[in-house]
């Protein structure tokens, strides 16, 4: 095994930092990926009334998933209590909330794809940043989460029948 060792000196130089801070700029724009919401804000004129269709339409969206994931928490909470096959009722319910829950995921997953698909003006937005950057293209390409989302609404909805057949196995059986 062979070992090397040195030493170097390194000194700071205010000069140089002060050169690649304020005077070491490219002359020119520098095109990069971003991401691109479906209501692009525009850069001189941006006030609260501006996008208000944008502002419901996100509302709608929040409170959907938000009532989807206490719909969950919910149907959770049921199921634990209904564990050891003691009511059937809670099972129902638990089902019936997993079923609910489905439903509302799958109106968020829509919603989402409307929003991108439908409501994004991606050809003005194209031109108004091609003039800023001639190679500037728009593509629209879906998450891993956005995959993951259909395969959560059918897991759900799978869950909330299984509950509702205990349920009412539970119910049949009870006599």
């Amino acid at each position: 095994m062979i070992m090397t060792s040195f030493f170097i000196d390194v000194e700071e130089n205010n000069a140089s930092m002060w050169k690649f801070w304020y005077t070491n700029q490219s002359p020119s724009k520098n095109c990069t990926h971003a991401y691109l919401s479906p209501f692009p804000l525009i850069r001189d004129e941006h006030n609260s009334t501006s996008y208000d269709s944008a502002i419901i339409y996100r509302g709608f969206w929040t409170v959907l998933m938000l009532l989807g994931v206490v719909t969950i928490v919910m149907a959770s909470f049921f199921i634990i209590c209904a564990a050891p096959f003691a009511s059937h009722v809670l099972y129902k319910a638990g089902g019936g909330l997993f079923i609910i829950a489905g439903i509302l995921f799958s109106l968020v997953v829509v919603m989402y794809v409307i929003w991108v698909q439908a409501m994004a003006d991606l050809e003005n937005y194209t031109n108004m940043k091609k003039m800023e950057c001639p190679d500037f293209a728009v593509y629209v390409r879906y998450g891993w989460s956005f995959m993951l989302a259909p395969i959560g609404v059918f897991f759900a909805l799978l869950a909330g029948m299984l509950f509702l057949l205990i349920g009412r196995t539970i119910y049949l059986h009870s006599d």
